[in-house]
């Protein structure tokens, strides 16, 4: 049975609520326009201040959940239960127990209209406001056989031990993304013809991106290195 785990629980062992549907919306472009007098279409501002990358709007995520109980009155406080678990929440990880790799960062915003169908059967619909991405569960190099994607995975090593240099060819299977460099030595790495200075401990370079597909990282140095990502997807 698929349930949502949110706010670390789960739809159906802690709540008894059975997923009837549920729709995932992709998010739109967020595009900035600008028409000029006497100029034949427009500007388009959107990636001005985003290093030249597209931006996105948030998603919504909607649920409708059915459950039951032996008499009205516990069917009112299960729901009661339920909007405590889904409102009490902040933004927090969504996670789709058939899609048990990535998770959504999301809130609900609103209280769901509670639709009563007979004295002992409630139905809901509850909206999630999501960022637009999903995001692996694990850090990429530490992958478990069960959730590993044979389709878009990697099974690779994110860490090394480099005596003097060494070259290394790291691979990303979502969107560009900036790792966290964690070292036990000072180092250099290069990477698209940047090279960023390590200290030891973690490090953080926004000039330093994995791009999707392989990187080819070299290093100099002698030490423990160690690249932290997870995938970013849309």
């Amino acid at each position: 049975m698929t349930q949502i785990i949110f706010a670390d629980k789960k739809s159906y062992d802690d709540f008894g609520l059975v997923i009837e549907s549920f729709n995932i919306q992709p998010p739109s472009k967020k595009k900035i326009k600008q028409s000029v007098p006497f100029m034949n279409g427009s500007y388009d501002f959107s990636m001005v201040g985003s290093n030249g990358e597209i931006v996105y709007t948030e998603r919504t995520i909607k649920v409708n959940f059915w459950f039951s109980e032996i008499n009205r009155g516990l069917l009112y406080n299960k729901y009661s239960q339920a909007l405590e678990w889904l409102l009490g929440a902040g933004q927090s990880e969504l996670i789709f127990t058939d899609m048990p790799d990535t998770y959504f960062l999301a809130e609900v915003e609103e209280a769901p209209d509670f639709g009563e169908v007979v004295a002992r059967l409630g139905r809901f619909q509850i909206t999630f406001i999501a960022e637009p991405f999903r995001y692996g569960v694990d850090y990429e190099g530490q992958k478990l056989w069960d959730p590993f994607n044979f389709e878009t995975d990697y099974m690779q090593d994110t860490e090394f031990d480099v005596i003097g240099s060494e070259t290394v060819t790291i691979y990303n299977p979502g969107r560009p993304v900036i790792p966290t460099i964690n070292v036990n030595a000072a180092m250099f790495a290069t990477l698209n013809n940047y090279t960023v200075a390590l200290q030891q401990g973690d490090n953080i370079d926004r000039n330093f991106m994995l791009l999707p597909g392989a990187n080819v990282i070299d290093i100099i140095g002698t030490g423990h290195i160690k690249f932290l990502f997870r995938k970013v997807l849309l």
